[in-house]
């Protein structure tokens, strides 16, 4: 759980523009009409000014980068209380009736926001990161993924075309980079995983004749708002830490530095396998709802550091059509769960996974294909198709399986959701073969037998 660390100085401050008191407000064209609309004495339900002048309301900070614009109210369809509101990794666990996961996120009450820094090849400015994600976390260092499979779509960016979200999108492809060249790829993946997970976008919070699009205008918009606040190279840059080839950093310095940006409070470092920065994590409680609420800085709500403690590289931006100026750096180690290995149980004398994932602890290994995955993390596959963990929590391999986003832990074990432990009714042994739950479930299920996955490599 979330220490709770929070300051109303730390909050992102909020200045009220003056809304129209009386009448039946309306800032948006008949184009949005269906789900651009708000009653009387409230902004609109959408966050910005994207589309244009119409919208008016709150901005993330007073200074606004942008000129994009937050919701100075609530939605039309769903009234939430104004004074007192709720605060997130801040309520009853689990949520209790009472609570109004419309107004407040629950359970994945901490936020973060997450920025890249990829350097070969190259995206983005020389001296900006770029915005990898808006992610909710459960308070405790897990986290739910693909919580909506009816809201899930295959293009954001042809779904704002149509919805006219041009500005938005011009912001987006500023700043929202993938290191594939595929953005809209990359922003149709965080919606999928990680918007749909936020209880305060869901469908159930907007009326019926407010458009779906609204959810992801809102998620999108908030995200590269709170990006824009964050500058991290600048913050790096102003006590002399720029990148360079040569140049090796401790992580308390880096810490340091940033921590003029987070009002104080620590961030999570990532860095590769061969302890090169490539991502910084900020962490939020949100007081009200993820989409116009008020973001507290917090500490990170569990150990998710992949950095070393000295000798980290920040390497310079490496673009196509230029050499870099000294040597450039050396190839990455091979990263675990990447190429073809077994997954063993545990120091591997308990067994291994078999080509349907099951544990198995006699005969031969299933060779598990492992691969870094476009949008972060790896992805598996066996013989009999990709990896991933079902809707109940078990461990699944098998044709038409939509592979899973694995992570991997500062020991080597295999994440799923930011948990490292799996659950088995009873240990493997001679030719029975055991299925396999992810830690959320495997509690739930109230498991006996807990392990933990590692890489053999081959």
């Amino acid at each position: 759980m979330s220490s709770g660390y929070h300051d109303e100085k730390a909050a992102f401050r909020v200045a009220e523009e003056e809304v129209p008191p009386t009448g039946y407000a309306r800032y948006y064209t008949d184009k949005y009409s269906t789900f651009f609309n708000s009653v009387k004495g409230e902004a609109p339900s959408l966050l910005r000014s994207v589309f244009g002048p119409l919208f008016r309301g709150r901005t993330p900070t007073q200074k606004t980068t942008h000129g994009f614009q937050l919701s100075n109210g609530v939605s039309t369809y769903h009234s939430c209380p104004r004074t007192p509101e709720p605060l997130s990794c801040h309520l009853p666990v689990p949520p209790p009736d009472t609570v109004d996961t419309c107004c407040v996120n629950a359970p994945g009450g901490q936020l973060l926001l997450a920025q890249f820094w990829d350097f070969a090849p190259a995206v983005g400015p020389a001296d900006k990161w770029t915005l990898h994600g808006l992610w909710p976390d459960n308070c405790d260092g897990s986290y739910e993924q693909f919580c909506d499979d009816t809201r899930v779509v295959n293009s954001i960016e042809t779904i704002f075309q149509t919805a006219g979200a041009t500005e938005l999108l011009t912001s987006m492809r500023d700043t929202w980079k993938s290191n594939s060249g595929n953005d809209d790829g990359l922003w149709t993946h965080e919606w999928n995983k990680h918007g749909t997970c936020i209880s305060t976008l869901a469908s159930t919070c907007y009326g019926p004749e407010e458009n779906a699009t609204a959810p992801m205008i809102e998620y999108f918009a908030r995200a590269v708002d709170l990006h824009t606040t964050l500058d991290t190279f600048v913050a790096l840059a102003d006590v002399g830490i720029v990148p360079s080839w040569d140049g090796r950093l401790n992580k308390t310095d880096i810490l340091e530095a940033i921590r003029s940006v987070s009002d104080g409070h620590n961030v999570t470092l990532g860095c590769t396998h061969s302890g090169v920065l490539s991502e910084v994590w900020y962490h939020f409680n949100v007081k009200g709802r993820a989409q116009d609420g008020e973001y507290i800085f917090t500490e990170p709500d569990g150990i998710k550091d992949s950095c070393p403690e000295t000798g980290i590289k920040y390497f310079p931006k490496v673009y196509r059509h230029k050499k870099p100026v000294a040597s450039p750096p050396s190839p990455p180690g091979t990263e675990p769960f990447t190429g073809k290995g077994y997954v063993i149980i545990n120091d591997g004398s308990q067994g291994c996974l078999i080509s349907g994932g099951e544990w198995y602890s006699s005969g031969t290994c299933a060779t598990i294909r492992g691969s870094v995955s476009e949008f972060g993390g790896v992805e598996l596959r066996s013989s009999r198709g990709p990896c991933s963990v079902s809707k109940r929590g078990r461990f699944v391999c098998g044709h038409g399986v939509t592979p899973a986003q694995f992570t991997v832990g500062e020991h080597g074990e295999l994440l799923y959701g930011g948990v490292g432990t799996w659950g088995a009714y009873q240990r493997a042994t001679g030719w029975l073969k055991e299925g396999l739950w992810s830690g959320e479930w495997a509690e739930q299920l109230q498991l006996p037998v807990e392990v933990k996955l590692f890489w053999r490599a081959l």
